[in-house]
């Protein structure tokens, strides 16, 4: 099965193996101090002080994996539950996958479904920018501003002043549907002075 699937089960709590099989780019990394967590030797464990996400793929899957820095170190200590790169379905044979939300959205695919979800550190406040937004150039913007709809759009951007935000290769309009999560119907109808005044409104956090 590892051979076709291109990755092994991930279960942390019994000592498990990491396997991502030799169509990945990755080795399989075996967990050989793992202990069940019962264990006295397990709860004296402490938690890594670094860690590091990367994107990674094979022909067939794609994912998400969390190293952490151990002894000097970087080690795989978790992956993300694989997404099959034709079908769209996730992998289903398999338990013990760390949750999409916890990948940092500076790794995360551009064009994935991932990518539209908001921290949930971030403040979904309606009208109110949020600095995590704004540390991300709004990749996504949130989900307040991205329920909004031409005619409201339009009353409330004139209500805020934000820096410019340019685009470069691409119309606002292309850029705001591809990377900051916008719904195009919902957009559909802004003039382009009102999609570069919404893109700059992501830009700044709202």
């Amino acid at each position: 099965m590892l051979r076709v699937l291109g990755f092994a089960a991930v279960v942390w709590g019994g000592g498990c193996l990491v396997g991502l099989a030799a169509n990945s780019p990755q080795l399989a990394i075996k967990r050989a101090d793992a202990q069940p967590a019962t264990t006295s030797k397990a709860k004296d464990v402490k938690p890594a002080a670094k860690v590091r996400w990367t994107a990674a793929e094979n022909n067939t899957w794609q994912w998400y994996q969390r190293e952490s820095f151990v002894n000097g170190q970087w080690k795989v200590t978790g992956i993300t539950r694989p997404l099959h790169r034709h079908t769209g379905e996730y992998y289903r044979g398999a338990t013990g996958y760390l949750e999409p939300s916890a990948v940092p959205h500076v790794v995360r695919r551009i064009d994935s479904a991932e990518a539209l979800e908001n921290d949930p550190n971030e403040t979904n406040e309606p009208g109110k920018p949020d600095p995590i937004r704004r540390s991300r150039d709004g990749r996504p913007a949130s989900k307040w501003l991205r329920s909004l709809d031409v005619e409201e759009l339009r009353q409330w951007l004139p209500t805020i002043d934000v820096p410019e935000a340019g685009v470069e290769g691409m119309t606002y309009w292309e850029h705001l549907t591809r990377d900051h999560g916008f719904d195009s119907d919902r957009i559909e109808g802004l003039t382009e002075d009102e999609e570069a005044k919404l893109h700059a409104a992501a830009h700044a956090g709202y």
